[in-house]
């Protein structure tokens, strides 16, 4: 049965459908209907026949013809926002079209995989990654290194604190609250690709087995990277010298299903829609893992390793050029 998340005024509502045969203007009746339904006064609204609205699609800001059948227009699972007349488009939405978001609308997944050993990754593969030709995995040793590193954390909880640290409950609270505290950053979105980059290599980072992250964390955040799931990073918040806690620490916000994510298939949406909509669960942090997401310096560095790469670029070209205008104007080798 196909179903769709639709967002009316700030609220997310899971809206499913029994019949593909039914209209866009059916759906986001329904949604509004269920939007009245759980508002204390009625959102506004004496009934559902009082709110005029458009449709659009989250991905791209389509807008949709009422009359059109659900079938047709949307795809299983995706996202839309219901825009009731006299309201504003959402804010949550204004960032939908990063620059070059035109290229994802195109956006096709990648099948060749790079493996990741915290060791061998390339400025050239970094931005490769960030430009979503490649999914990532781990090399059978950085797992093993992965594992290792988590076994000394576990063994240190283990021996060092009473039964009820053990339980892991105010570890895992000091966790969540380290990443929601440092999430300070204010500006923009990264793009799709800086996302990209940043994500890749804070996996690349922990795949040296040195934080003591547990394998099947990090597992969880290498299959949000390939399905593009990116979280919302400001730009503005770090000037990358004793780490990046405020980049990182929005990209961690993510992948425990806080606050906003960017997917081709949705646009902007709150992380823990965008999370389910591709079959994926949000990370539960254990002892130690929130620091080991937001503890380095890879905005800075992914940043660095894109403008090499441009530079490597535009040296190369200037070579070329430089050799062409000689060639043109009938010059001599002999001066050089």
């Amino acid at each position: 049965m196909p179903r769709y998340t639709v967002h009316v005024r700030g609220e997310w509502l899971a809206v499913p459908c029994q019949d593909a045969q039914l209209t866009v203007g059916w759906l986001g009746r329904e949604a509004v209907r269920r939007y009245i339904k759980n508002k204390p006064d009625n959102g506004g609204f004496t009934s559902v026949d009082d709110a005029q609205f458009l449709v659009r699609r989250c991905k791209g800001l389509g807008l949709l013809d009422n009359e059109d059948r659900l079938e047709v227009a949307l795809e299983d699972n995706e996202f839309v926002e219901v825009v009731i007349e006299g309201d504003a488009m959402s804010p949550d939405f204004i960032p939908s079209q990063p620059e070059g978001v035109y290229l994802y609308s195109k956006y096709r997944e990648p099948e060749k995989y790079i493996e990741l050993d915290g060791d061998r990754l390339t400025t050239e593969d970094l931005v490769n990654l960030g430009k979503g030709r490649y999914k990532i995995k781990l090399t059978p040793t950085a797992e093993k290194r992965v594992q290792k590193s988590r076994e000394v954390i576990d063994s240190i909880i283990k021996e060092k604190t009473d039964q009820r640290m053990r339980l892991g409950l105010p570890c895992m609270e000091l966790q969540v609250n380290l990443v929601r505290s440092h999430s300070s950053g204010v500006g923009k979105p990264l793009s799709p690709e800086r996302c990209r980059m940043l994500l890749a290599l804070r996996i690349n980072v922990l795949a040296k087995g040195y934080s003591g992250i547990s394998l099947e964390t990090l597992k969880q955040v290498i299959e949000m990277f390939n399905a593009s799931c990116l979280p919302y990073v400001p730009e503005k918040g770090t000037v990358g010298a004793s780490g990046d806690l405020a980049p990182l620490s929005h990209l961690a916000l993510g992948l425990i299903g806080e606050g906003k994510m960017w997917s081709p298939k949705s646009g902007w949406a709150d992380a823990k829609y965008v999370l389910e909509a591709h079959g994926l669960k949000p990370v539960i942090l254990k002892p130690k893992e929130g620091l080991a997401l937001i503890n380095g310096t890879q905005m800075i560095t992914s940043l660095g390793c894109e403008a090499v790469e441009r530079a490597s670029a535009i040296a190369r070209q200037a070579d070329i050029v430089a050799a062409l205008t000689l060639e043109v104007l009938k010059g001599t080798t002999k001066a050089f």
